[in-house]
């Protein structure tokens, strides 16, 4: 018997030492995300949250955010409420979270647990009368609620200038901070709560952006991240996700890309393998003189050493008529470009050489460098190419002699609109929070956004939500574009 209970220590042992840490979280479940079908909750009801979070506490999931049922969302009418899941997939309506809330108009609930008092925290935002924008504070036993106001106008260092959208985010050291836009400007910054998470410590980093709302932070490895990007009103396109990156919560915030934007407008015709004359791309000079530049994202990171650009040389202004003019069309010209690879998302300039072979119709501009790999390129027109206008037919990137099926490949090609807030959203959703989520991969986070004007019967509390695939980080810690994505599945973990 006693030799017996030795093997079965031994066994233990060994489990617990040598087998990886996942084998002993049996409390896994598989679960899928739809992004195309309305979440309901177990009565099959519509869930009417949005511009909220969703935050676990013991084991249990719980969607914070405001109903708006069928209004203009700007209304009295609005509340803040509560569902609880064990799964992210099945919902249960937990009520109202909001006790004798005084008369306004009532944003974004954020609930965090304060482990010094053992109470729950909701923070939210309203309106006594539009737009005087403040923060309330109110605590709970339970997290469901119901919470009891304790201050109806908390004071943040810029309360001054009228306060709206923000986000809640509680250290590893338990310190909580709050991310928060101002009514005047809609100025984004961070600021440290205290201890107990009722009040503000007036202690605030600065101005990080401006003509921003809706801002999550959160904290991966030793960095710091702020996600917000341009106001957007229930805006049916979408806004952005402006990144920006720190090593101190509240302060030295650097804009490193927006993964909720393309580079610009999508131009069909650059990459695809098709050439004639009359078909072709206009990249425009804009209001500074510089053109538009072109960025290309290649299907997979590839090794090449040059480049052809096809220039149509037709479509040139002309007279007619005029028996005195020595010319009938604009002179032909040939512009000159600059080549730039992607490098900590900035750029760097390649040294390179140029030769031109004229045609009939096209000017075919050979660009060689050192060969160097790469899945992204940025290509700019030199301002002093003397029209408005250059019509480029097709781009042939070469390695040696051998030639990349860009057509072939998923490579796309852009032109960048000078304007980032005229270049189209991605995912067309306004962001609400961004989720830190245990899996069996690790730590991942879900970048969450209200899908505004998607509701077929266009009643905007049965408007969607987007709930992305893991947001993917590179070696340097920076965050790739996000891809729309109908459904996707990941292992959750208690």
């Amino acid at each position: 018997m006693i030799l017996i209970k030795m093997k079965r220590l031994i066994i233990t042992l060994f489990l617990l030492f040598f087998l990886p840490g996942q084998y002993f979280c049996f409390a896994q479940k598989e679960i899928t995300i739809s992004n195309l079908k309305p979440r309901l909750d177990a009565e099959g009801r519509f869930i009417d949250l949005h511009d909220g979070r969703v935050a676990k506490f013991e084991g249990k999931f719980y969607w914070y955010g405001t109903a708006y049922g069928n209004t203009s969302g700007v209304v009295r009418s609005n509340f803040s409420q509560c569902y609880s899941s064990s799964d992210l997939m099945n919902w249960t309506q937990e009520g109202s979270l909001l006790e004798n809330a005084p008369s306004g108009v009532y944003y974004r609930p954020h609930v965090i647990y304060s482990k010094s008092t053992k109470k729950y925290v909701l923070w939210y935002n309203w309106y006594p009368r539009l737009w005087e924008g403040k923060f309330g504070v109110a605590i709970s036993d339970q997290p469901e609620g119901p919470f009891t106001i304790i201050n109806a106008d908390v004071k943040v260092f810029y309360s001054y200038m009228g306060v709206g959208d923000f986000g809640l985010f509680v250290d590893e050291d338990d310190v909580a901070y709050i991310a928060y836009n101002t009514i005047q400007g809609h100025k984004g910054s961070v600021e440290k709560l205290t201890g107990d998470y009722l009040s503000s410590t007036l202690e605030n980093g600065g101005f990080i952006n401006e003509n921003c709302e809706a801002g999550a932070i959160f904290r991966r490895n030793d960095k710091y991240y702020l996600l917000t990007d341009y106001t957007c009103c229930f805006c049916s396109q979408g806004s952005g996700a402006r990144v920006y990156i720190s090593d101190n919560p509240m302060k030295g915030y650097q804009l490193r890309n927006n993964i909720n934007r393309f580079p610009g407008t999508l131009s069909t015709r650059l990459l695809d393998d098709f050439r004639s004359p009359n078909i072709y791309e206009s990249i425009s000079r804009q209001r500074d003189s510089l053109f538009s530049p072109i960025e290309l994202t290649l299907g997979r990171e590839s090794t090449f050493n040059s480049l052809k650009i096809y220039q149509f040389t037709g479509n040139r202004h002309g007279i007619c008529g005029d028996t005195l003019a020595t010319k009938v069309h604009d002179d032909i010209f040939t512009p000159e470009f600059e080549i730039f690879s992607r490098k900590d998302n900035g750029w760097n300039k390649i040294s390179s050489h140029t030769a031109i072979e004229t045609s009939s119709v096209y000017n075919i501009i050979s660009i060689t460098f050192d060969p160097f790999s790469s899945s992204t390129l940025l290509i700019k027109v030199l301002p002093e190419y003397p029209y408005n206008s250059v019509y480029l037919n097709e781009i042939e990137i070469y390695h040696d002699e051998r030639r990349l099926e860009t057509a072939r490949d998923g490579s796309l090609a852009f032109v960048i609109n000078m304007d980032p807030a005229q270049t189209p959203p991605i995912i067309p959703a306004q962001q609400t929070f961004v989720m830190p989520l245990k899996t069996s991969e690790g730590n991942q986070f879900i970048w969450m956004g209200d899908l505004w004007g998607s509701a077929s019967d266009n009643n905007k509390g049965h408007d969607y939500q987007y709930w992305g695939a893991p947001l993917i980080f590179d070696e340097e810690g920076d965050i790739e574009p996000m891809e729309w994505v109908d459904e996707w599945k990941t292992v959750i973990l208690d």
